[in-house]
């Protein structure tokens, strides 16, 4: 997944890259918690690894220099984005295509295509699918963000802007990122909050 090195910094209990790496007597490697679990449910204090049996538990120490090589492994590696599952499949969930902010679900291609077809679901507004479909519903009114009010520097819902930001400046978020270049940052994860267009 990560390439090459990945198995020499992987830990053989969780198979996972290690968290707090320590060292056994035999000189294998183990994440502090998963060697420590391992022990605590087993009957002897062995190398999870070539099985070794240690007279008395080791007090493990952290292995830093370990720690420091898998901190800047992790930097390194591309984080894998989050999947985005259809919320329709029932038995095997499909990866979503498009997440609908009308519906507040998200849908693989078989399950979206009423959005394509159906006249008045034509009108829904679709995004890339994001698991967090909530930070795109005004808060206020539950209904989706569609509008950025440049006068406030906010994204706002159709209520917002015919109430709250009745003669602002909104223009459709897309056009504000078409016409300026700009890429609109969701800041503390919550498009309610106070939104700054930054230049590409």
């Amino acid at each position: 997944m990560f390439g090459p090195l990945t198995e020499e910094l992987q830990c053989s209990i969780c198979l996972d890259v290690f968290t707090d790496p320590v060292s056994t007597p035999c000189g294998h490697n183990f994440c502090k918690t998963c060697l420590n679990e391992h022990w605590d449910n087993s009957q002897t204090c062995s190398c999870p690894y070539c099985k070794e049996t240690f007279k008395q538990r080791p007090d493990l120490k952290i292995n830093t220099t370990l720690r420091e090589i898998v901190g800047h492994y992790k930097k390194k590696s591309p984080e894998k984005k989050p999947e985005v599952v259809c919320d329709i499949c029932e038995e095997r969930k499909l990866n979503a295509l498009k997440s609908c902010l009308v519906c507040q679900s998200s849908y693989c291609e078989t399950h979206l295509e009423p959005h394509l077809r159906v006249a008045g679901l034509k009108k829904h507004k679709l995004m890339d699918p994001v698991n967090n479909l909530e930070d795109y519903i005004c808060q206020k009114h539950d209904s989706p963000l569609e509008l950025f009010c440049r006068d406030d520097q906010t994204c706002v819902c159709l209520i917002c802007s015919v109430k709250d930001h009745k003669n602002h400046n909104t223009v459709p978020i897309e056009e504000q990122s078409e016409e300026k270049k700009v890429e609109v940052i969701l800041l503390k994860g919550s498009w309610n909050q106070i939104l700054f267009p930054v230049v590409k």
